[in-house]
């Protein structure tokens, strides 16, 4: 998937905020955003530099992507909110929050 670095940076931005939803973040959840970033090619600098977006201008720039992006996108968002055996309301209502 070749996302540009705005929307790779607004996915790294919202699966962090995504990981810390729930109050826990356990390292099964670090691993998985290392591999998903890994996936979709977004350099360290970038990554770092991502968490200084916010919320609302990453849900417009997912919002805005077409719809093959967004649901591969939404694919890794629901992947996270299932890596630490607990898929729950929270995330869901942050995942709708995102794509809906």
């Amino acid at each position: 998937m070749d996302y540009t670095v705005i929307e790779k940076k607004a996915i790294n931005s919202l699966l962090v905020r995504l990981m810390k939803v729930d109050g826990v973040t356990d390292l099964s959840e670090a691993i998985t955003l290392f591999e998903i970033n890994n996936h979709i090619k977004l350099s360290i600098n970038d990554s770092t530099e991502s968490l200084k977006m916010s919320y609302e201008e990453c849900k417009i720039i997912l919002r805005e992507m077409d719809s093959y992006k967004k649901n591969v996108a939404k694919d890794y968002f629901n992947h996270m909110a299932k890596t630490d055996g607990a898929f729950d309301n929270m995330e869901k209502d942050m995942i709708n929050d995102i794509f809906n």
